[in-house]
Parts: structure tokens; C-alpha cells; sequence
């Protein structure tokens, strides 16, 4: 009979161990899919900053071209209005010159203020993207950094229970298998 209390020993024994992993098994594939979305998180996260990353660089770029644009359109004007006013002088002579430097003054006047009036509100305008975006990428640098934190207290939270939790159920299937087996040997 001692050989057979050995065998039904080692046989609870192999029925713990195997509930036991069991448990392990399933709690742990749960966190492994915590963790997959965690990761997911992170990637979305990243990426998210890459395109705001894209965003001010496309921006940065546009307003570097409105600027050189702006430069090249009023050196544009200089050299015409130098070629023909010397051109006009070598013509006409002195007095045409000066005539002709009256009039591209207030033609310069005019031409400064049109510039003024189309370039400014769009300078304005991407001024204000320019702005809004550095305070988005901060906010949202901010927000991320809030939710890593808040993500690495609640997975610690969670692990601990996790822990806890298997530790548990362990305690009751051990309990349930004695209290099987002890039912079992009464009926014996």
C-alpha cells in the first residue's frame, strides 16, 4: 500500500505542477498582451512625432522660400530700375535721368507698400503656424512623457497584481487538488 500512496504523491504532485503552469500560462499570455499594446503605444507615439517633426520642417522650408522669394523679387526691381535708368540716361541724358529717378521713387513707394500688403499677411499667417505648431509639438511632447509615466506605473500595478493573483489561484487549486485527493482516500 506505501507504494501506491508514493505514486498517488507523485501523481498530486504532477497535477500541482501542471495547474500551477496552467495558471503561469494564462496570466502571463495576458500580460504579453498588455505589453504588445504598450508597444504599440510607443510606435504610435513615435510616429506621431515624426509627422509633427515633417510638419515643421515643411514649414520652416516655406517660410525660408517666402523670404528668399520676397529678396529675389526686390533685387529683381533693383536691377531693372537701374538698367533703365542708365539706359534711359545714356538716351536721354542728364535731365531724363532725373526724371526718370522721380518717377521710380514714387513708383518704389508704390511698389513698397503692394509688397507690403501682399507679404505681410502672409509672413503673419506663417508666423502663426510656425507658432502653433512649436506650442503643439510641446504639448504634445508633454503628453506623451504623461502617458510613458502613467503607463509604466499602471504596468507595475498590474504586474503586482499579476502576482499576486497567480499566487492565489495557485493556493486554491492546491487546495482544491488536497481537498479532491482527501475526498477521493475517504471514499477509498
Amino acid at each position: 500500500m506505501a507504494i501506491k500512496k508514493e505514486a498517488t504523491v507523485g501523481q498530486v504532485a504532477e497535477q500541482n505542477s501542471s495547474n500551477s503552469n496552467v495558471v503561469d500560462s494564462m496570466w502571463d499570455g495576458w500580460m504579453s498582451g498588455v505589453k504588445t499594446v504598450y508597444a504599440y503605444q510607443r510606435e504610435m507615439e513615435n510616429l506621431a512625432l515624426e509627422t509633427i517633426e515633417r510638419q515643421k520642417e515643411i514649414w520652416t522650408k516655406t517660410t525660408e522660400n517666402m523670404n528668399k522669394m520676397e529678396q529675389e523679387m526686390k533685387k529683381f526691381m533693383e536691377d531693372v530700375k537701374v538698367n533703365y535708368h542708365n539706359n534711359v540716361r545714356n538716351a536721354g541724358g542728364e535731365q531724363a535721368g532725373k526724371t526718370f529717378e522721380e518717377w521710380t521713387e514714387r513708383l518704389d513707394e508704390i511698389s513698397n507698400r503692394i509688397q507690403q500688403l501682399t507679404w505681410t499677411p502672409g509672413k503673419a499667417s506663417l508666423n502663426v503656424i510656425n507658432k502653433s505648431q512649436e506650442q503643439m509639438e510641446t504639448s504634445f511632447k508633454n503628453v506623451i512623457e504623461q502617458q510613458q509615466r502613467t503607463r509604466e506605473e499602471v504596468q507595475a500595478l498590474i504586474e503586482n497584481l499579476l502576482g499576486q493573483v497567480k499566487s492565489t489561484q495557485k493556493g486554491l487549486l492546491e487546495s482544491f487538488e488536497a481537498n479532491k485527493n482527501n475526498t477521493i482516500n475517504l471514499f477509498k
